[in-house]
């Protein structure tokens, strides 16, 4: 169920398609993002390959998986919260169309609010026409990174019935709620419509499951707190990485409930900041420091902490063990203050299980992980470390930076150069002691932030609408470097887009290459990186005695029409952006779009 070592979820099948289908269209949530994730995430989408092995650069296999995710995946993250990549990819560009900037809040409260959700919705087309729809949902107290700490998602898998639907309408209600105007909403309506004849699979060892969004009111909608956990608890359990214990704060409520075990397990450092006294009557863990800076201790060469930041509440009732599993920590701003009738501030989503205690109850779920040494005993100390970000002045020249209008305008210049100029309205008014400056995603070069900025010589491909930002706190003295998603002044995806191809693919090896594996149904993804490499062993006709690409492209014209129809309309792409092709494979290609026309 829970156990450490031998339950543990692969975030790339996570999101792989099941046998016989493809994505048709994806939904995903997420408090912060890395671009690189995303672009990782592309091939278990879309190739169905795991995100073992290193998969960074600019390779055919995520120029394609991403290509394939235009107009099928949405990406909702917070404002702002965009982690600045080591390396500069040219392929971000094909992320920009996906990902949706949200806020939680408008105003001045906004910046003590979070878009927090953290959820993959996923539709899949079957390949025969005879078999249903199929549905995922993962909830995950995972953001879309590649954090290495101790996190929990639970996947339900479902399919479009003619009757005896078990959609919760609360999942449509939350995707309703990411409309903002109407850019996304024809995908997020597709998405509704299907949700409402989905049959939704029971979660292994639960018998019941429900949504519960979090939302903070607003002219146009109550709040919902999402958390549905009612009468007297026998015993409590829970896990958060953040967490308010302050007189009217959740954990107190639920704490006075509880007639029996009290066990919360955070980290080291909020507990700390809580203190012992506050804690009273509670069980209290922490992550071992053996599993914290294991990564350090095996010499790795990158090494990661590895602490918490699963959140996870599971409680013994009468009506039995009653899991809420999803976004929200155990704080004020998640849960809001329900003794006092004061609503959340953040955007959550936390599903609702529930199960027999003698299998999934609090005692059970403490047993699985008390033999493991990942959770131990914590030992209080005086350190009373505060995060520089909860410091209100800094919020607040946070929010004024990723609230503000952010717009790119480019010109074209001689010799295929371009020049960016950014504009900022209004100027984020920043409090004393605060500098901030603005970059460029292409290069580490940094200018002073003032209403317009101004780059020379860039190409196409260098232009892209993440802007990263550092700001510094002289006082304080911190610092966080994030991007913003700017707009444009013109349209100018379509251009860019090409660029990418052009550069990416560059060679006719390359090209060859790429349509061998477009055309190729066992394509593995050693297959796909193994045609990075610039030389092409792939023969046209095969003279050379093996397969060669005329014979792939009859095979798809049998047995794979979606393949061959793929193959000709990247071709046709590149052709037209004067990719060098070898001698005949027009002619070829050309023969073949024919004959695809004729079969429509």
């Amino acid at each position: 169920m829970l156990s450490v070592t031998s339950d543990r979820l692969d975030y790339g099948e996570l999101l792989q398609a099941p046998p016989g289908y493809r994505l048709n269209l994806g939904i995903a949530t997420t408090f912060s993002l890395d671009l690189e994730t995303l672009v990782a995430a592309s091939l278990a989408l879309n190739l169905n390959e795991t995100l073992e092995d290193d998969i960074s650069g600019e390779r055919l296999a995520l120029l394609e998986s991403l290509d394939q995710l235009q107009e099928r995946l949405l990406v909702f993250y917070h404002q702002g919260n965009v982690k600045v990549p080591k390396n500069f990819n040219r392929l971000f560009t094909l992320l920009e169309p996906l990902l949706v900037p949200s806020v939680a809040l408008d105003g001045p409260k906004g910046a003590f609010a979070s878009f927090h959700p953290k959820i993959w919705l996923l539709r899949f087309a079957p390949q025969d026409s005879k078999k249903p729809v199929h549905l995922r949902l993962v909830v995950l107290s995972r953001n879309l990174t590649f954090d290495r700490s101790l996190d929990i998602a639970v996947a339900i898998d479902g399919r479009v019935v003619k009757r005896g639907a078990n959609s919760d309408p609360k999942l449509v209600e939350f995707l309703h709620s990411l409309v903002d105007g109407e850019k996304h909403a024809a995908s997020l309506e597709s998405m509704c419509e299907t949700l409402e004849a989905v049959k939704w699979d029971e979660p292994a060892a639960f018998n019941e499951f429900s949504i519960l969004p979090g939302v903070a009111p607003t002219p146009q909608n109550a709040a919902m707190t999402p958390i549905d956990l009612k009468g007297k608890i026998d015993e409590l359990l829970v896990v958060s990485p953040f967490v308010d214990a302050d007189e009217t704060s959740l954990l107190r409520e639920l704490g006075v409930r509880t007639k029996g075990r009290k066990t919360l397990i955070s980290r080291a450092d909020t507990l700390d900041a809580i203190g012992e006294a506050t804690l009273d009557g509670w069980d209290v863990k922490s992550v071992s420091e053996l599993v914290v800076d294991g990564e350090e201790r095996l010499h790795q060469d990158q090494p990661s902490q590895q602490d918490l930041h699963a959140k996870l509440i599971v409680a013994k009732t009468a009506e039995g063990a009653v899991w809420h599993v999803g976004s929200a920590n155990m704080t004020n701003a998640a849960f809001g203050q329900p003794s006092k009738g004061v609503p959340p501030r953040n955007r959550e989503l936390m599903l609702r299980l529930v199960g027999l205690n003698s299998k999934v109850g609090p005692q059970k779920v403490l047993d699985e992980w008390g033999e493991t040494g990942v959770f131990e005993k914590h030992i209080f100390s005086d350190r009373k470390n505060v995060a520089a970000e909860a410091n209100p002045d800094f919020r607040r020249a946070l929010y004024a930076l990723t609230s503000a209008s952010w717009s790119i305008h480019v010109e074209q210049g001689i010799e295929g150069n371009y020049s960016v100029e950014l504009s900022v309205s209004p100027l984020p008014q920043l409090p004393a002691g605060y500098r901030v400056k603005v970059g460029l995603l292409c290069r580490q070069v940094w200018r002073e932030l003032a209403s317009k900025l101004r780059w020379e010589k860039l190409k196409l491909t260098d232009v892209s609408a993440f802007v990263p930002i550092e700001i510094t706190s002289d006082e304080n003295k911190f610092s966080k470097t994030f991007a913003i998603q700017a707009s444009f002044s013109a349209d100018i995806m379509d251009a860019r887009k090409r660029a990418v191809f052009r550069e990416t693919v560059e060679s006719s090896e390359k090209l060859l290459n790429y349509l061998a594996l477009l055309l190729d149904a066992g394509a593995s993804k050693s297959k796909w990186f193994r045609a990075d490499g610039g030389d092409s062993d792939v023969d046209i006709f095969g003279i050379g005695g093996t397969g060669g690409l005329y014979e792939q492209l009859l095979r798809a014209a049998a047995r794979a029409p979606d393949r061959l129809g793929r193959a000709l309309r990247v071709f046709q792409r590149l052709d037209d952006e004067g990719v060098p092709t070898p001698p005949g494979l027009k002619e070829l290609f050309k023969g073949f779009a024919i004959y695809a026309e004729v079969q429509k």
